[in-house]
């Protein structure tokens, strides 16, 4: 199993994986488990994971909705939840994007081919937020300021 993730990471990664220490290759595989648990629609992960890496890079917060999801379900043993309320946001454990910068300490999912694929070959953009704008279909709204994401979620709610 080890041997065929090597190959298959060596495959999706290309020139890069083959150098890279284990510590960035961890990292790496970290953020596709956030990704795998955030998009939607394939075309979308690759800019996930530059929203991401643009948040790490200025030392912002990654609050992703997945982390806490994950400390609800994975390690509190909850069911899902259908939203996220304030309280939930607050958990203290190191898994808590929203109140621990920087990636969490472990995987939060198995990510798959499209999720690797982005985490290794993210987005070049200045965006900062996303939301999901239609849950039928799992778009995203993308954004660069704070004031334009909470637009985009006013306009989701008038639809």
């Amino acid at each position: 199993m080890a041997d065929n993730f090597f190959q298959r990471i060596a495959e999706m990664g290309g020139s890069a994986s083959k150098s890279m220490s284990a510590a960035e290759l961890n990292k790496k595989i970290i953020l596709a488990s956030i990704v795998e648990r955030e998009y939607r629609v394939p075309d979308e992960a690759a800019v996930m994971a530059g929203v991401f890496n643009n948040r790490l890079d200025i030392g912002m917060g990654l609050q992703s909705c997945a982390t806490v999801e994950y400390i609800i379900t994975e390690i509190q043993g909850r069911p899902h939840p259908e939203v996220l309320y304030n309280v939930d946001l607050e958990i203290r454990n190191p898994y808590n994007t929203y109140l621990y910068r920087g990636l969490p300490p472990g995987p939060i999912a198995s990510p798959g081919e499209v999720a690797i694929r982005a985490a290794f070959d993210p987005s070049k953009t200045n965006y900062l937020y996303f939301r999901l704008m239609d849950p039928r279909e799992g778009r995203h709204y993308f954004s660069r300021t704070f004031d334009d994401h909470i637009k985009a979620g006013a306009l989701y709610l008038k639809d």
